[in-house]
């Protein structure tokens, strides 16, 4: 798949790689670290980048110390968060650089971080909207099409509004079945909004496996054995989301 060739012109100024059309890269936009409810540490993700093209955004719930470590530690890194509202609803956004999304994060994220939920805040998506128009930034609405709660199109009755407002549909969520993603991909071309794509990776294991499928080196027999990891996987976040709220309580 060539994700080069759809790259918005907000994240263009982030490369530093001469990226050709066609060569091995790691594009992913949407990643998870333990800093939020991720197994993946930075020094694995800091690993596996070594020897390879990339551009990456770390995106943890309400949270961006993950994306602080990386850039710490040499890593070009879009500074970027997945924000969590109080319905469920997600917004990823991304910022110029790590001194503006620290302030945004400061002053409007960490004030209304949600008692007993990791993944949102005490705010809902209006207010975001609102305070997010005071900054140069780049907006995308992830996993649109998903599965339960974050099926945005069923379960949020102001997702026409939330898609006219954002700059982006994540039309490639590896967390996702073909179909789904095809719905986001449909919703994205009807609006005519740009394009982010990314892993939702929560684990090292499925960097690899998106690695790979943006590569094209995919096979049958590891999709198997991803999918099998991916239940693992779901059973670990769901643990890590059991112990904040434990702990907050």
């Amino acid at each position: 798949m060539d994700f080069l060739g759809f790259v918005p012109n907000f994240f263009k100024k982030f490369i530093v790689n001469n990226l050709e059309e066609n060569s091995q890269i790691y594009f992913d936009l949407h990643i998870h670290t333990n800093y939020s409810d991720s197994g993946l540490t930075v020094e694995k993700m800091s690993d596996f980048l070594r020897d390879k093209t990339y551009l990456i955004s770390i995106t943890d719930h309400n949270q961006i110390k993950g994306g602080i470590a990386l850039k710490k530690m040499g890593i070009n890194v879009i500074p970027g968060i997945e924000l969590g509202c109080d319905d469920g609803f997600e917004l990823l956004v991304y910022f110029n650089d790590f001194e503006t999304l620290i302030e945004f994060y400061d002053l409007y994220v960490f004030p209304h971080l949600h008692p007993k939920r990791m993944a949102r805040t005490t705010k809902d998506a209006e207010y975001y909207f609102e305070i997010l128009e005071k900054y140069e930034c780049f907006i995308s609405i992830p996993h649109i099409s998903g599965f339960a709660q974050k099926n945005f199109l069923k379960n949020k009755k102001y997702i026409q509004k939330a898609i006219e407002k954002a700059d982006a549909i994540e039309i490639y969520n590896h967390h996702l079945p073909k179909q789904k993603n095809l719905v986001a991909f449909k919703i994205q071309e009807k609006n005519s909004k740009q394009m982010t794509f990314g892993s939702d990776a929560h684990s090292e294991r499925e960097i690899l496996s998106y690695y790979r499928y943006i590569n094209e080196k995919y096979n049958r027999l590891k999709t198997i054995f991803d999918f099998f990891y991916k239940v693992k996987v779901i059973g670990d976040i769901g643990y890590k989301h059991a112990q904040y709220s434990l702990k907050k309580k």
